[in-house]
């Protein structure tokens, strides 16, 4: 954030219990340091970062994210100008993270927040930013979540009626590298498998950004083709039922997997293709998993009733 627009006027960095050199580069940066000397998870160290900010908006920052330098001065007027309690915005076209994983990856989150709904029932803690007396009055994110805490965040904000802006103009780098393994449980376990407990405890809705009707509708095709082949395997003439899905889902998804090629050609249609179907795939077996799984329950945990001491 050294090169943002906006004045720093307080950085405060949660050390959630690293192993790295987190607590020594924030300190040399001057930023006021919080550590955590056990693992407890994004939601709560957002909330301890949140209970000690004495400012009247909260920014949020993951740590592998480097914000545009006009991305907090566009979240700041809004909130400012009575736009919206809440915005967020998304990850820039190119991050500069080399690899065909990290590019797809980086364009799918771009192309979804791009093309979503201006006003969302959902938040997105990677860049966003909200007035701390909202903040407040719904009690932070759930700190008994691990993952999609903010997700449900932004349903609970909704619910309590206040605003959400999706600033599709405030944008950051991605600088995650994935490998296909990290990527299948990042998807699996850190989305699809807590997203639909989420849907099934009520704490979040279908028909919003990323389970709109092409989601839905992408999962339904990909489960098709699978269809398709096992029955070609045992004897069926049902490969047909196979090219037909796929062609449905390239149809559907048209608009990204063009977007993919006007930005590396045609020869990453192919790869994006078998992407696609390895995402919806997983979505499918997470939404699966999910109702195996014990629901969330109904209650969200309290918020921290204060920070613990500086750790620097």
């Amino acid at each position: 954030m050294s090169g943002s627009h906006y004045p720093p006027l307080e950085v405060i960095v949660v050390d959630d219990a690293s192993s790295d050199r987190t607590a020594e580069i924030a300190s040399s940066h001057g930023s006021r340091l919080f550590g955590n000397k056990t693992q407890f998870g994004s939601a709560y160290s957002r909330n301890v970062g949140a209970m000690a900010a004495v400012g009247e908006v909260l920014v949020f920052v993951d740590a592998d994210v480097v914000v545009n330098p006009d991305a907090i001065s566009q979240a700041v007027d809004c909130l400012s100008q009575g736009g919206a309690d809440a915005v967020f915005g998304s990850y820039v076209e190119e991050a500069g993270v080399p690899g065909f994983l990290n590019r797809f990856k980086n364009y799918q989150h771009h192309f979804v927040h791009q093309h979503g709904p201006d006003e969302p029932a959902s938040f997105w803690s990677g860049c966003g930013a909200i007035k701390r007396s909202a903040f407040m009055a719904v009690g932070g994110f759930a700190a008994e979540l691990k993952f999609c805490e903010d997700i449900e965040f932004g349903d609970v904000l909704v619910r309590g009626g206040y605003r959400i802006r999706l600033l599709k103009q405030m944008q950051a780098a991605h600088l995650k590298h994935y490998s296909f393994l990290k990527l299948v449980k990042s998807d699996l376990l850190g989305r699809a498998i807590p997203w639909t407990r989420l849907l099934r405890s009520g704490r979040s809705r279908f028909g919003n950004l990323n389970t709109d009707r092409q989601g839905v509708a992408s999962v339904a095709l990909t489960a098709a083709a699978y269809m398709g082949v096992f029955g070609a395997f045992f004897g069926g003439q049902l490969l047909w039922v196979t090219l037909a899905a796929c062609a449905g889902l390239a149809g559907v998804n048209r608009d990204l997997l063009s977007f993919g090629a006007k930005r590396r050609g045609f020869a990453f249609l192919p790869g994006c293709f078998c992407m696609l179907i390895a995402h919806y795939t997983i979505c499918g077996v997470g939404y699966i998993a999910g109702h195996l799984s014990p629901r969330y329950p109904a209650e969200r945990s309290p918020m921290v009733s204060q920070p613990p001491p500086d750790a620097g």
